[in-house]
């Protein structure tokens, strides 16, 4: 199986099955269905809507005023400016913590975090935190993206 562009193999999504097992315990059902979602490339983004551009030849392209980019998955909730700047500021709090390099992969599947060394008696800890902020943020940029338009 393809997750975004790497290959997982079964014990990946055995592993992400049972963590998001964990997740539905500290995140509401709404985050973590968009998790879900995300994660097995449900969400209807309008890349999947391709078939349509002869009636409407931009509905491919990002509803962000000025972005002339495919909306993808990844570029909704990783590369838009919106998404970036948002991206940004959550590695700005978490760097602290976290030895992680925040990748459209580890956000989009819900991967740990690799804890800094003082901090790993804490590490279910960072990591729930992690997860919970991840989740929100998550949810804003899909909620912003589907505000009725400015």
């Amino acid at each position: 199986m393809t997750v975004y562009s790497q290959r997982v193999d079964k014990e990946e999504i055995k592993a992400y099955v049972k963590y998001s097992k964990h997740l539905r315990k500290i995140l509401l059902p709404v985050f973590e269905d968009l998790q879900f979602r995300l994660a097995f490339r449900l969400l209807p983004v309008r890349s999947r809507f391709w078939f349509l551009q002869q009636s409407n030849p931009r509905i491919i392209y990002c509803v962000r005023n000025g972005c002339d980019s495919v909306e993808t998955e990844q570029h909704l909730f990783f590369e838009c400016a919106l998404a970036s700047r948002l991206w940004e500021h959550f590695r700005n709090i978490m760097a602290p913590f976290v030895r992680s390099r925040l990748t459209w992969t580890m956000i989009a599947t819900a991967k740990k975090p690799v804890v800094r060394d003082e901090w790993k008696e804490c590490e279910g800890v960072i990591g729930d935190v992690w997860h919970t902020f991840r989740a929100v943020t998550l949810h804003f940029i899909w909620s912003d993206r589907n505000r009725p338009h400015r």
